[in-house]
């Protein structure tokens, strides 16, 4: 019987680099990939991976080729997918070339930041005018909307530390942005909003002389049921409970993420690897959140470090 191990990139790239490592931890992940090649372990790679690689190829495109290669000699083309749509995650095997060549076109579609939508005018005038919103500031309440849920630090980081209406349009854009790759951004802030919408509905005295003469094509229950799309996205439980404890962790500050892309693959990386019996990082925070995510809500997979998963091979299912 096979053990599936999920591995956070920094391991792939571990055994990649093997040549460079030191004789004790050549020994741990030459151990790994040993356990890999003659199929006592079983790993897979995910859509978290490709980001990762996203990234590095945005810093150095040369090395993405040999880093496409070793995920694909290690899983072979095994990959596990949390697609719009789906209720549920989808084993299957795709091409991992085909997978980033898809992900880098749609990147390339896409500006990494607000500021950057004005570079289509030759000109530089509409990004100097977009320039000037650096010297407006928001109002100094606005701070008062992270104490009323975690995910406005999701949504509203760079205004939180800048506090003026460029950095809000940046982080409005960025969290567009991520709320395409990541469901479960979307489905908190849906929450948080539903849960708004009902504690004001209990408040009827404040809102009946509002209704009174409210228009019927205003009622957003009507207007909403009416008009939005019918295609359901994706809605799996499992994957909302997972990666919202992920970042509930990390909001207590405790090896916390100073990146937000990072929390966000990270917390990618926890939930693929709740699909498996292991899951290996050497990242410190990453494996405390995801051994505390497992933990508390009594998901069985291990989060250890190599050197630990080597170290007690007994464990593996024979």
């Amino acid at each position: 019987m096979s053990n599936y191990i999920y591995l956070d990139w920094n391991i792939f790239n571990k055994i990649e680099k093997m040549d460079d490592l030191d004789e004790e931890e050549k020994q741990v992940y030459s151990t790994i990939e040993g356990l890999i090649v003659s199929e006592k372990i079983t790993t897979p790679y995910s859509n978290a991976h490709i980001n990762d690689l996203l990234r590095g190829y945005a810093n150095n495109p040369v090395y993405i080729p040999q880093h496409l290669n070793t995920i694909k000699r290690l899983t072979n083309n095994l990959c596990i997918v949390q697609y719009w749509g789906n209720t549920q995650s989808t084993w299957h095997y795709r091409d991992v070339d085909e997978f980033f060549n898809s992900a880098l076109n749609e990147k390339d579609r896409t500006s990494d930041s607000f500021l950057g939508l004005m570079d289509c005018d030759d000109t530089g005038l509409m990004r100097k005018a977009m320039e000037m919103y650096r010297f407006i500031h928001v109002p100094s309440n606005f701070k008062e909307i992270y104490k009323a849920a975690p995910i406005f630090n999701l949504m509203f980081p760079q205004t939180k530390s800048e506090m003026n209406m460029l950095a809000l349009m940046e982080d409005i854009y960025n969290f567009s942005n991520n709320a395409k790759k990541d469901y479960s951004l979307y489905k908190s802030l849906k929450t948080y909003i539903n849960q708004s919408k009902t504690k004001l509905k209990q408040q009827k005295d404040l809102f009946k002389g509002i209704n009174k003469d409210l228009p019927s094509y205003l009622e957003s229950d009507k207007f909403w049921e009416e008009y939005a799309p019918k295609n359901k996205t994706s809605d799996n439980p499992a994957y909302q409970k997972i990666t919202d404890t992920y970042f509930r962790i990390d909001f207590k500050g405790y090896k916390s993420d100073a990146r937000f892309s990072n929390m966000i693959d990270d917390a990618l990386h926890v939930f693929y690897g709740a699909h498996c019996d292991y899951f290996l990082t050497i990242d410190d925070k990453c494996h405390y959140k995801a051994a505390e995510t497992y933990h508390k809500l009594g998901i069985m997979t291990k989060a250890l470090k190599p050197t630990e998963f080597v170290n007690n091979l007994g464990i593996l299912k024979t």
